[in-house]
């Protein structure tokens, strides 16, 4: 491996070398070879770590843009030998280590521990390549997945100790590296300023914009706002902190402001924001008013029956292959609640839907058959649209054309919708759910703790209630102009759940927005989710 350096512009006439952050304690002595590609003339130099060295054009073999630069180690005995193989064989045990490490992220450390993880950083820093990079960050979001779970940081963690050693040695820079650690000491902070507020552990609505909620209380708006102002003071230009300072703001200012801040991120940090995964919804946070409203999806109806008593529609969309992955156990459930009418609106060419929805129909009655139940067989209904051409993502369509159907699903049943995904199941009856849900104009589980302060993971799309109350109605077709605002867009993880933090937003005065996890509706995913969809 080489460590390449070059120049800003064609006409720069001196190379700097800056070595003063490779570990002492790993290498000492090094050679500098400056190598033309065109003559393949070679000339070497040699440098201490430590130092900076600076050569000036006159002294390279060739034009400054053709020129490569790498480090060679000198051994006792006069050879030389490529330095970069062996710093990524001794780079990837430090990262073994830390990834052993920091697998209990709340488990008490020393700070020699600590020291000791932080030069594997500091050699990425310095050496590392896409590869390294990439390791790196499955580390942080194995750390960021586990702290999700995690209410308090104790503050002799490992955790609080990389944090707190980390400026102290390495300046935070918007590299991989430093982006990972601006990620993890934010994480920390940010814990323990909403656990100072109950905030970490609380089970009721708390969402500092929802129409049923008072504002922000003075005292967690001041910690919020000492946050930023720390950020803008030491790590300003990271990635990772401008998406933080965007999450902030959009509690205490709004849209607008976190809007900007996002923006900035995207439009230097694309790849990294992708790689750290966690924010990807950053890319359909937006305006939608600036763009036209929700277009009508031309729906076809397969089956005209009207399911009788039926006060209220659990509404699905997928396309048919993850469909079938989970249909039978759809079917399992019904059966055991009749009285719920479930609707499918399948993502596929009225042929494809029409020779589905025989297949699953037979399921139906065979696992009806199959049990010798007495009571009625599930009551199902199906409709179906194509795929859009201008979608940019299609995975993320076939999740969000329920919230596009909704409206014209309440027309067609009469009914108020309980949008769900496709893969939850009940863990307890929820067939009598719909009495509570029906107190409510929107009923959708809010987010707490650490999780409120990103808007695409305020609250959860994967079990919406919308009544079809004129408030209900208006909820539904504000996320429809969300969604269909950001469709082409390839990047579009999330957009279902940015679209439902718009439409809280644009709630109508009055509007009853109830708490899914306060009801305490047992609904839940596999956790073998993978193995079922591969």
């Amino acid at each position: 491996m080489q460590k390449n350096f070059s120049w800003p512009t064609e006409s720069s006439n001196v190379l700097t070398v800056d070595l003063t952050r490779v570990a002492p304690s790993l290498h000492n002595r090094y050679v500098l070879r400056l190598r033309d590609r065109i003559s393949k003339e070679s000339r070497s130099l040699k440098v201490i770590a430590g130092n900076q060295l600076e050569i000036s054009n006159d002294a390279l073999p060739g034009p400054a843009n053709q020129t490569v630069a790498w480090v060679d180690e000198i051994y006792p005995d006069g050879e030389s030998k490529p330095l970069t193989p062996r710093v990524r064989v001794d780079a990837l045990k430090h990262v073994a280590q830390l990834e052993r490490w920091l697998r209990q992220p709340a488990q008490a450390a020393t700070h020699a521990e600590a020291a000791r993880m932080l030069e594997t950083l500091t050699t990425w820093e310095c050496f590392g390549d896409s590869e390294w990079q990439s390791r790196l960050v499955r580390i942080v979001n194995d750390v960021l997945r586990r702290l999700q779970r995690i209410h308090r940081i104790p503050s002799h963690s490992r955790l609080a100790l990389l944090c707190e050693l980390y400026p102290l040695q390495a300046a935070y820079s918007d590299s991989v590296p430093g982006n990972v650690m601006v990620s993890l000491t934010v994480m920390k902070e940010l814990h323990a300023v909403l656990e100072r507020h109950g905030a970490s552990t609380q089970r009721e609505i708390f969402h500092v914009t929802s129409p049923s909620e008072g504002p922000v209380s003075d005292s967690l708006r001041a910690d919020l706002r000492d946050l930023l102002e720390t950020s803008l003071a030491f790590n300003n230009p990271s990635t990772s902190s401008r998406m933080m300072r965007g999450q902030v703001l959009s509690v205490l200012e709004g849209r607008t402001a976190a809007l900007r801040e996002f923006r900035a991120a995207l439009s230097s940090g694309q790849q990294l924001v992708k790689s750290l995964y966690l924010d990807m919804g950053s890319f359909t946070y937006g305006l939608p008013e600036t763009i036209a409203g929700a277009k009508n999806v031309p729906i076809a109806w397969h089956g005209a029956e009207i399911p009788e008593a039926t006060t209220g529609t659990i509404l699905y969309s997928a396309n048919i292959e993850f469909l079938r992955r989970y249909m039978a156990r759809i079917l399992f459930y019904a059966c055991a609640e009749p009285e719920l009418h479930l609707h499918f609106h399948l993502v596929a060419s009225d042929a494809e839907a029409r020779a589905f929805i025989r297949e699953a129909e037979e399921l139906s009655r065979t696992i009806h058959g199959f049990s010798h139940r007495t009571s009625m067989p599930p009551s199902l209904s199906w409709s179906s649209s194509q795929l859009p051409a201008e979608v940019g993502n299609p995975i993320t369509y076939f999740a969000c054309a329920r919230y596009l159907v909704a409206g014209q699903v309440m027309d067609k049943f009469g009914t108020d919708v309980w949008v769900q995904d496709v893969d939850l199941y009940p863990t307890s009856p929820i067939s009598q759910a719909g009495t509570a849900l029906s107190r409510f104009d929107v009923v959708l589980a809010a987010s707490s703790g650490i999780n409120m302060l990103a808007p695409w993971r305020r609250y959860i799309a994967n079990s919406v209630y919308i009544s079809r109350s004129e408030k209900g109605r208006a909820f539904a077709k504000n996320a429809a102009q969300y969604i269909s605002a950001f469709l082409d867009e390839p990047d579009s993880w999330m957009l279902d759940q940015n679209a439902l933090d718009w439409a809280v937003e644009k709630a109508p005065a009055g509007t009853s927005i109830g708490n899914m996890r306060a009801l305490d509706i047992q609904l839940t995913q596999s956790a073998m989710n993978g193995s079922i969809e591969s």
